[in-house]
C-alpha cells in the first residue's frame, strides 16, 4: 500500500473474491502502511468486468514509467489478486531507512555497557 495514493475498485454485485480482497486491504495493519491512501469501492450491476486500479505515488511512477496499474479481476481468486499485487505493486515500494537499531543484551555486554560487565565483589567475613 505504500506505493499507491488512490485505490479505486469496481466490483461486480456478486464477486466474492474482490470483496475479500477489499476487506484484506482495509484492515488496520495494512492501512497503517500508508494512511494517505484512499480506498474507494464502486459496486456495479451493469455487467462490466471487475477492475482494480492502483494509482501510484510519484517515485513509483518514475520507477515503473506508468501512472497506474490495473487488474481485470473477474476470473481471479483472492490469493491470485494478492500475489499480483505483491509482484507488481509492492515491488515498487520505496526502501525504508532504519533509523534506530535495537541492541540485544548480548550485544550490549560485548560493548561493555550491559549488566554484569563489572567485577564481582566478594564479602569479607
Amino acid at each position: 500500500m505504500r506505493t499507491a495514493h488512490r485505490l479505486p475498485l469496481r466490483i461486480g454485485k456478486f464477486s466474492r473474491n474482490q470483496n475479500e480482497f477489499l476487506f484484506l486491504l482495509s484492515t488496520p495493519k495494512v492501512a497503517q502502511t500508508n494512511p494517505k491512501c484512499v480506498v474507494k469501492s464502486d459496486i456495479v450491476c451493469d455487467r462490466q468486468p471487475s477492475c482494480i486500479k492502483f494509482a501510484l505515488i510519484d517515485s513509483a511512477q518514475e520507477q515503473a514509467k506508468v501512472k497506474e496499474i490495473r487488474f481485470n479481476s473477474d476470473n481471479l481468486n483472492t490469493l491470485e489478486l494478492l500475489q499480483l499485487c505483491n509482484r507488481h505493486v509492492s515491488s515498487l515500494a520505496p526502501v525504508e531507512e532504519i533509523t534506530n537499531k535495537v541492541l540485544t543484551k548480548a550485544e550490549k555486554q560485548k560493548l561493555g555497557g550491559g549488566a554484569g560487565a563489572g567485577k564481582k565483589v566478594t564479602k569479607k567475613k
